[in-house]
């Protein structure tokens, strides 16, 4: 006798069954608020959240105290807020390092390289070793510019790239002056921290 199927083609009872199962998960979580694997499941007013404020990344953690950095990194992807990672092929990582080497700009990689951002080419050139043009920037006498910039330098990023990933227009290539927004945003990028410190006491 020939098994039942659903409009599918699927075997009548273990459509059944699966549909048992699916509402099994359903009611763990609507009991728990958790997912079988012990992860607590989004509520809407964390996703509100995330709507909210995707665009702050750095700040989301600390609105978002029960969930790592990770975890709200995946949801942003899941919704659709955020661009999705795309993994480098082995023949795109071939083809990134003569370009890169040779000194191309981050803006024309990212052109060779649709659905890639400026950082991803940086950080996967940054792990192959893949070195920019070794021309160290010479000092401005702008001590904080100038430990920007050598910073810079010492992350394999030319000026070029640096004023590219900030925005500013040959700033880091020809510094006159102090730009406070601009090294902050590098100093930032660069994974560092300002700090401020007071050369003499007042004199009360």
């Amino acid at each position: 006798m020939q098994p039942r199927t659903s409009i599918f083609g699927l075997d009548a009872r273990r459509y059944r069954s699966g549909l048992q199962g699916q509402a099994t998960i359903y009611r763990h979580i609507a009991r728990t608020g958790q997912t079988l694997a012990g992860t607590a499941v989004w509520t809407p007013e964390e996703i509100a959240i995330l709507r909210r404020h995707h665009s702050d990344r750095r700040g989301l953690p600390a609105m978002l105290p029960g969930r790592t950095p990770e975890a709200i990194a995946h949801k942003l992807r899941r919704l659709g807020l955020v661009r999705a990672r795309r993994v480098w092929t082995a023949d795109e990582a071939k083809a990134l390092r003569s370009p890169y080497r040779s000194g191309v700009s981050i803006d024309d990689l990212q052109a060779m390289f649709p659905g890639k951002s400026k950082r991803q080419i940086w950080g996967k050139a940054f792990a192959l070793g893949v070195r920019r043009p070794r021309r160290p920037p010479k000092p401005t006498g702008l001590a904080i510019v100038d430990d920007v910039r050598s910073r810079a330098f010492a992350c394999r990023l030319s000026m070029v790239d640096l004023d590219s990933f900030v925005g500013t227009r040959g700033y880091f290539v020809r510094p006159r002056h102090l730009n406070w927004a601009a090294l902050s945003k590098a100093i930032a990028l660069l994974g560092g921290t300002p700090e401020l410190v007071w050369r003499d006491a007042c004199v009360s």
